[in-house]
């Protein structure tokens, strides 16, 4: 009487196993990241938002937020001459912040934006009270979007 094998010996199960992981590990490079992307530039918007109103309260001095399709810089201010105005700190660069790849601001792409010592947004060039500051990012791949508010409070609300 021949022996009758039920189930797998362990070298075809270690021989599946392998197959899978090579077909996993093939797979996942292709996922689409373009999601963790956008929240990582919301959240990453966002952090360096609070910072730059906390260095203007611990400072002492205003911080301008300038915000272009790709990219946002962070500008230190110094008091003019004047004694009236707030102009670039030749002391400090203007930190340059490069979003992820396909991220673009599409709402607020163009403005900027400045803390005063207090924390609040500054009143605007005209003369006018500051309003708040809508920033949309946009994801290029699929058109999603996640949003950020600045109040003239200096509070920071993401949409």
């Amino acid at each position: 009487m021949a022996n009758a094998r039920n189930g797998f010996s362990l070298i075809e199960l270690i021989v599946i196993v392998s197959i899978i992981g090579i077909l996993v590990m093939i797979a996942v490079p292709n996922l689409n990241r373009s999601h963790m992307n956008l929240m990582a530039g919301r959240e990453e918007l966002e952090a360096n938002i609070r910072m730059v109103r906390g260095n203007a309260t611990g400072r002492g001095v205003h911080y301008r937020v300038t915000l272009h399709p790709d990219s946002y810089e962070i500008d230190r201010l110094k008091l003019a001459a004047d004694g009236v105005t707030w102009v670039h700190d030749s002391l400090y660069s203007v930190q340059t912040v490069q979003l992820p790849k396909n991220i673009t601001i599409t709402t607020g792409a163009g403005m900027a934006f400045e803390f005063n010592s207090r924390g609040l947004l500054e009143k605007q060039a005209d003369g006018t009270p500051a309003v708040q500051v809508s920033v949309t990012l946009r994801d290029s791949r699929d058109n999603s979007t996640q949003s950020v508010s600045i109040w003239p409070s200096g509070q920071i609300l993401r949409n």
